[in-house]
């Protein structure tokens, strides 16, 4: 988020009221210093290059596969505005990020896994925290805004998600 606080209230009002984010926006590199210090002093420079640099490259490298390979080759289960894909390969090495057209159809949406084998290892993560109250207010799927092709050809069809599409069309 490395912007300024005018530009955080703009995007994200509700962080922008939030002393921590306002200090790590305005203060980012603080904690990556101070842990590639401590690294250091316990391992040496083994530690600081797996720790910090090996980390960042694969991270960046991660985050740059999702939006190239994504927009290349894979299902798209949604009809979006661009050419996002589902990538499975993808998915599996970013931890469920590889469901990029997913993501794309459905924008906020925490989970980006919605079938039962689209692997999503983020999602469970967020799911954990919210399990032991750790995360909350979590955006969903709102199959109540999908039509009934779109939740067959995203794989959606479970009781809660036809409940809900029953009580937004009266059915």
């Amino acid at each position: 988020m490395h912007h300024d606080t005018t530009t955080l209230a703009h995007y994200v009002p509700d962080l922008a009221k939030d002393k921590f984010h306002v200090w790590i926006t305005k203060y980012h590199y603080l904690p990556i210093v101070a842990l590639g210090l401590l690294l250091f002093a316990l391992g040496g420079l083994p530690f600081l290059l797996w720790g910090i640099f090996l980390r960042t490259v694969v991270g960046l490298h991660a985050t740059w596969l999702v939006n190239s390979a994504t927009h290349i080759w894979g299902a798209r289960p949604f009809s979006t505005r661009d050419d996002s894909t589902n990538n499975w390969f993808v998915a599996l090495l970013t931890f469920g990020e590889g469901w990029h057209n997913n993501h794309h159809a459905h924008p906020t949406s925490a989970r980006h896994g919605l079938k039962w084998y689209e692997i999503d290892m983020n999602w469970y993560g967020i799911w954990a925290l919210k399990v032991v109250g750790l995360a909350t207010q979590i955006t969903g799927l709102r199959a109540a805004g999908l039509d009934r092709k779109e939740i067959a050809a995203g794989g959606l069809v479970t009781p809660d998600s036809l409940r809900h599409l029953r009580t937004a069309t009266g059915d």
